[in-house]
């Protein structure tokens, strides 16, 4: 038992030089997803299209944030010797708290927007889908990651929610 102990102390100091990162805001990540929804997406504030893109991009920011939070404390216990499949890891994980680590703020905007300027509603839909690509690339999501395209999905779906007529 000590030694879950000491690992788990070991997490905790692991994840203190968290604080030494930039720390973004959920305000500011509130603000980087309306305009990823505005500018990439192309839906407009006040449409329930743009509530559907929000609510779906901020979602996904938050699953990204709970599992780097995770991996980091899966690091900081795996550093202190604990070694995978077993109780003692798990255990550390699980009892290590658990930061939200959101992505550093900055949206890059280098990537010309497929379709050019025009509105969601008069783009193809193929045009539509490398738009939600872009949308959570521009983000912070690794397209190389499946929480990339667990993103883009979840904002397709959503997006297409928006689209029936009930709503």
């Amino acid at each position: 038992m000590p030694s879950i102990l000491n690992a788990c102390a070991a997490a905790l100091a692991g994840l203190a030089g968290l604080a030494a990162a930039p720390a973004v805001t959920a305000q500011t990540m509130d603000r980087e997803v309306a305009q990823v929804c505005k500018n990439v997406v192309g839906v407009a504030p006040g449409e329930k299209h743009f509530a559907a893109c929000t609510q779906s991009l901020a979602d996904s920011l938050r699953s990204l944030a709970q599992g780097r939070g995770l991996a980091i404390a899966r690091r900081a216990c795996l550093a202190q010797g604990l070694q995978p499949n077993t109780g003692a890891l798990a255990e550390c994980e699980l009892t290590a708290p658990r930061a939200e680590v959101l992505p550093v703020g900055g949206l890059a905007d280098a990537t010309p927007i497929p379709g050019g300027g025009h509105p969601y509603f008069m783009i193809s839909r193929d045009t539509a889908f490398q738009r939600m690509q872009l949308a959570c690339a521009r983000l912070g999501f690794d397209p190389a990651q499946g929480a990339f395209g667990g993103c883009v999905a979840d904002l397709k779906s959503a997006l297409a929610r928006a689209s029936e007529p009930s709503m």
